[in-house]
């Protein structure tokens, strides 16, 4: 148990340096008219969720551990975001499962009403099967609004994606595919009290796959919710939601994560 909880605690360090489904980069635009200046979360979080799955590759919910931290830097036009996560999860029945990712993206131009981005990522996730997922892309963001206390922005942009995934069960065996996906999104700030900020993001990302003659969506959203104890420590509700039409192996095609924890701000 002590090595579960100090590799746990290592890695959020090392994989925020070694630079995801990105999902949570958006709390680090919040001081969006500064300039040459760097942000940083460092975040601990137990979880619920039903990632796992059985020999049949019906799903099957368990508990864990997520650690995260984010890096930002902002100059005077543009932003550099690095994010990270690592979950490790166990029930009774199996043995420790892993996930995690690592995402980089470069936000041009930030304080214009569009402006522009380039991002790539790296991800995997054992317990569904995912050996690996690479993906580069960039595309144009929009100002919709921006206020002190709140703001909306949207995303619209194109991809390059790669996986490989182990089947599931007896047949076993590695499957990849490789597909131009365009990646869209929507997402949301708003200060409800002085220490209560709740934050939102949802993607939409859909490519053709002409090996299979079909489209291939998928719907993620995740919301986040922190409660200020002081100017650097916090406690941190996210909610995460993920739904994929045609999954590249037979494994449910919803899944959610849900944790609770604490997030220290540098």
């Amino acid at each position: 148990m002590y090595h579960f909880f100090a590799a746990a605690l290592l890695t959020v360090f090392t994989i925020s340096t070694c630079g995801g489904q990105i999902l949570n980069v958006e709390k680090s635009r919040a001081k969006s008219d500064s300039a040459n200046y760097f942000l940083g979360t460092i975040g601990l979080s137990f979880n619920a969720n039903n990632q796992s799955l059985t020999d049949d590759g019906t799903e099957k919910s368990f508990v864990g551990l997520s650690a995260n931290s984010d890096v930002a830097y902002f100059s005077t036009h543009h932003s550099f975001l690095l994010v990270g996560q690592l979950q490790y999860t166990a029930t009774s029945e199996t043995a420790i499962n892993s996930a995690g990712y690592g995402h980089f993206r470069i936000n041009w131009l930030r304080k214009k009403v569009i402006s522009y981005e380039n991002f790539a990522q790296i991800q995997y996730d054992q317990g569904r099967g995912m050996q690996s997922r690479q993906l580069v892309g960039g595309g144009v963001r929009f100002r919709i609004y921006r206020e002190e206390k709140s703001s909306l922005f949207a995303g619209t942009g194109i991809m390059r994606e790669r996986e490989e995934w182990e089947r599931p069960g007896a047949e076993g065996g590695l499957v990849e595919l490789a597909l131009w996906k365009s990646s869209n999104y929507v997402t949301s700030r708003l200060q409800l009290r002085e220490n209560i900020a709740f934050g939102s993001i949802v993607y939409f990302q859909t490519g053709y796959d002409p090996d299979r003659d079909f489209f291939r969506h998928r719907v993620s959203a995740d919301v986040n919710i922190l409660v200020n104890i002081t100017s650097k420590l916090a406690l941190q509700t996210s909610a995460s939601f993920t739904y994929e039409n045609r999954p590249v192996v037979p494994i449910p095609k919803f899944v959610y994560r849900v944790t609770n924890g604490i997030q220290l701000s540098f």
